[in-house]
């Protein structure tokens, strides 16, 4: 008969077999320290062999220059019930020579300061309208992109190019990725390569040569927000900006895309100002000069008053008619600024369609049966494409 267990159950079953296995105790675990962080009185570590990592603590001080060292570290394997995690309990830890991964890792990034790959990088526009985001699209970032992007409230359009983001295919798929946008002719200002915080090993895409040669050959400029502000990548060495958390990557374009809008709205002011001010200047003329005829006349040429006061009266009257038909114009010329004003476009909303990471601008781009995203203000969405019918 199967045994019905709960979780505290199982994990207090599970922690007993730890305790219990004699094998589990006082054991010497050799590798490299490939992670290091101190938090209060414990040292977490990571310890790294092969394609192996093995999550490690030391409730007694421990030297950071460890760090890249093959070490040798006696301990005890634990079972943490509550959050169900195995960890290797350090009592004592001790150098045993230089470790590779991370001096391999150092050798490259000399390497490829050498060639200059971290020195000619390409700035960043002015003015950005659209930008390519490569990331994995089930996470966080994308969410958090598309939030600080709404909360500046600028027209900006944004593609996402969906990659793994670790793993061993995900170097592969976001070089592809660069190199499928620099090809794509897309109109693309800007490529945000994104992607939460983790560990050193999920990070490890975007410390392989193959990503950072990719970026290094990008013809659009890059952003590279990658991890937390903490976290250093040669991704970042070869981009034209480093940004410490794809929300500040984000930040980044808005305020360009903000700038541009702005300097729109400005203008707008400006033009219809200038018209308002030149009219008001013509009425003032016009109807100075009318009151001045009218006034001579009636002082030196009573005789002819009335038909001077005439004509008066109707080049005032024309004038307001010229007035009134340039003020409908002004009106037009508003109305029309108004219409175009990226503002009030924003403030109606707007989508874009999006089929393996190429914006979709015709119907005879799709096809029936293709797969196509959705992406709007507040979200994206997935569909299918059903029919497809052209205009003649």
């Amino acid at each position: 008969m199967q045994k019905k267990l709960t979780v505290s159950q199982l994990n207090a079953y599970i922690r007993g077999v730890f305790d219990d296995e004699f094998v589990l105790h006082d054991v010497t675990v050799c590798g490299e320290v490939f992670e290091f962080k101190r938090m209060g009185a414990r040292t977490f570590i990571t310890l790294k062999e092969g394609e192996c990592t093995l999550p490690c603590v030391s409730f007694r001080a421990v030297d950071d220059g460890l760090l890249g060292k093959n070490v040798e570290s006696v301990g005890t394997v634990n079972f943490y019930e509550k959050t169900g995690r195995v960890s290797f309990l350090i009592d004592e830890i001790t150098p045993s020579g230089d470790g590779k991964i991370l001096l391999d890792l150092a050798k490259l990034r000399e390497s490829l300061r050498g060639e200059g790959l971290f020195d000619n990088r390409l700035e960043l526009p002015s003015e950005i309208s659209k930008v390519a985001v490569i990331t994995s699209e089930h996470g966080a970032v994308l969410h958090d992109i598309a939030s600080v992007v709404r909360s500046k409230g600028v027209s900006l359009a944004i593609c996402v190019y969906d990659v793994r983001v670790q793993g061993k295919e995900s170097a592969s798929e976001i070089s592809t990725a660069i190199d499928d946008l620099n090809a794509g002719k897309l109109g693309i200002d800007a490529i945000i390569i994104a992607r939460g915080g983790g560990s050193a090993t999920d990070l490890a895409a975007y410390n392989t040569e193959e990503v950072a040669r990719a970026v290094a050959r990008s013809k659009i400029p890059i952003i590279s927000a990658v991890g937390h502000e903490t976290d250093y990548t040669l991704c970042d060495l070869c981009a034209s900006v480093r940004a410490g958390t794809p929300s500040i990557a984000a930040d980044i374009v808005a305020y360009s895309a903000y700038q541009k809008t702005e300097r729109i709205r400005n203008l707008s002011k400006a033009i219809c100002a200038g018209i308002e001010k030149k009219f008001a200047v013509c009425r003032n003329r016009v109807i100075s000069r009318g009151m001045g005829i009218i006034d001579f006349s009636e002082s030196k040429i009573s005789s002819q008053s009335r038909r001077i006061i005439y004509d008066a009266t109707q080049i005032a009257r024309k004038a307001e008619n010229i007035l009134s038909a340039r003020e409908d114009r002004l009106k037009f010329i508003a109305a029309m600024l108004d219409k175009v004003n990226p503002l009030k476009v924003l403030s109606q909303g707007y989508s874009k369609l999006v089929m393996d990471g190429r914006e979709i601008t015709s119907s005879k781009m799709l096809k029936t049966g293709d797969d196509i995203k959705i992406i709007m203000r507040d979200g994206k969405v997935k569909a299918k494409v059903c029919e497809v019918k052209h205009d003649a």
